[in-house]
C-alpha cells in the first residue's frame, strides 16, 4: 500500500480502550502539525475482520480540515492505520479505575 502523499505526517495515540464482548470503545488523539485533536470511536474485531469507526466532534473535524486539508481523506487514512495497528497505545498516567460497582466495599449499596 502506497503512503498518501497529500496528507501531512501525523501520529495516532490511543489512551483508552474498553473491553466489550463484540466491540470496544476507544478514545485517543491525533498529533498533527503540533496540535492534539481528540477522537473516540468503536472498534470491531471479533467477526469478519477488523474495523474501526473514528468519531470526531464538529470542532475537531474543522480543526483537522484546517491542518490536513481534506477531512475525508484523513479519516480514511486514519481508519486504515488503526486497522493495521499503526498507532501508539498510551494509557493515561493515572492508571486507576474510576468507576465503582454497587456491590464493592458497601459504599454505594
Amino acid at each position: 500500500m502506497l503512503p498518501t502523499l497529500s496528507l501531512p505526517p501525523y501520529a495516532i495515540v490511543v489512551d483508552y480502550v474498553s473491553e466489550g464482548e463484540v466491540a470496544n470503545l476507544i478514545r485517543g488523539y491525533v498529533e498533527l502539525k503540533g496540535a492534539r485533536v481528540r477522537f473516540s470511536g468503536v472498534a470491531y474485531g471479533r467477526f469478519g475482520g477488523q474495523n474501526f469507526s473514528p468519531q470526531f466532534s464538529k470542532a475537531a473535524r474543522t480543526r483537522i480540515q484546517a491542518l490536513a486539508g481534506d477531512f475525508a481523506e484523513f479519516e480514511e487514512d486514519m481508519q486504515l492505520r488503526l486497522v493495521r495497528g499503526d498507532f501508539e497505545a498510551k494509557p493515561p498516567k493515572e492508571e486507576h479505575h474510576h468507576h465503582h460497582h454497587l456491590s464493592e466495599g458497601g459504599e454505594l449499596g
